[in-house]
């Protein structure tokens, strides 16, 4: 009987289902947020794909089983095949007779890593600073000028007032009620960032703005991509995102019913999407497509 190929994309619908069921958002949580809360045992660097970090469930260091023996460690009886990481790269596309390079493509693989400590045993954990305990609330000041230079440099007027919240493409204008009108001031930031991030999609920048009607998929698609930048934008900030959402039944289970008819491919795109939205907030490496992922651990 033929082996059934992993399909990546569907392993990681199904899991992100599995604990949206169980009423826990995976995208707040704040060791997936951090950009320091999953590390590769043999570099030190942590995981930056969202995806990876969703499909790891705590902070720590992982490797691979050959990675975990090199080292004078070995996997711990019953802990499975470990937890399965996406990595991949650019190389050539080459001509069979000529050699010529004729093109480039993407190419992804699958590993498997384990969780130093808890699923191994005989090695220790080398980086424990750098993820054991997390990182310490920022101020507002910190906060508020990041959006200030987001603003700044890409033109977009943020107005404070009024009972809603919402960017307007055609005004290219952010509103938000005042903070006074939020029960903390997390949640004040995270409305803030969902409303930068669909400011992000317009077509002057990242051109990711759905065209569809009020509730069709392509909408569902960008309301997703823009919770999911802003959770990631409070997370970089180091602010409680626990008080950014309402952790529900009802809450959890609208995810659920929208990510559940997406196809198995395109929730790994919207996490993407909403990191190249973060990376572009905050000014840094907006081209994260074309970064090398990780490949191994």
């Amino acid at each position: 009987m033929a082996t059934q190929k992993f399909d990546k994309n569907q392993f990681i619908t199904d899991k992100i289902l599995s604990q949206l069921d169980g009423e826990v958002i995976p995208w707040t949580k704040p060791w997936v947020v951090s950009p320091n809360g999953i590390i590769s045992y043999a570099t030190g660097k942590p995981y930056t794909s969202l995806v990876n970090r969703m499909m790891l469930d705590f902070a720590g260091e992982y490797a691979t089983f050959n990675a975990i023996k090199k080292a004078g460690g070995k996997v711990i009886s019953g802990k499975g095949s470990g937890k399965p990481v996406v990595g991949g790269g650019w190389y050539d596309v080459k001509d069979e007779e000529t050699g010529e390079v004729t093109g480039h493509r993407f190419g992804r693989s699958v590993n498997y890593v384990f969780r130093i400590g808890t699923d191994t045993e005989g090695i220790e954990p080398k980086y424990r600073d750098k993820w054991e305990h997390g990182g310490i609330p920022s101020g507002d000041d910190e906060v508020f000028s990041i959006v200030k230079s987001y603003c700044e440099r890409t033109g977009v007027t943020l107005i404070g007032g009024g009972n809603t919240a919402f960017y307007s493409p055609k005004q290219d204008t952010i509103q938000v009620p005042g903070w006074e009108n939020f029960s903390n001031l997390p949640q004040f930031w995270s409305t803030v960032f969902h409303e930068i991030a669909h400011s992000t999609g317009h077509p002057k920048r990242l051109d990711e703005l759905h065209k569809d009607k009020f509730g069709d998929s392509s909408y569902a698609q960008e309301e997703l991509r823009a919770e999911i930048t802003a959770c990631l934008c409070i997370g970089r900030l180091a602010l409680d995102t626990t008080k950014c959402v309402t952790e529900t039944v009802a809450y959890c289970q609208s995810w659920r019913n929208r990510i559940k008819n997406f196809k198995a491919a395109e929730f790994s795109e919207i996490c993407n999407k909403a990191q190249i939205a973060c990376d572009y907030i905050f000014n840094t490496n907006t081209n994260t497509q074309n970064k090398k992922e990780e490949s191994n651990g």
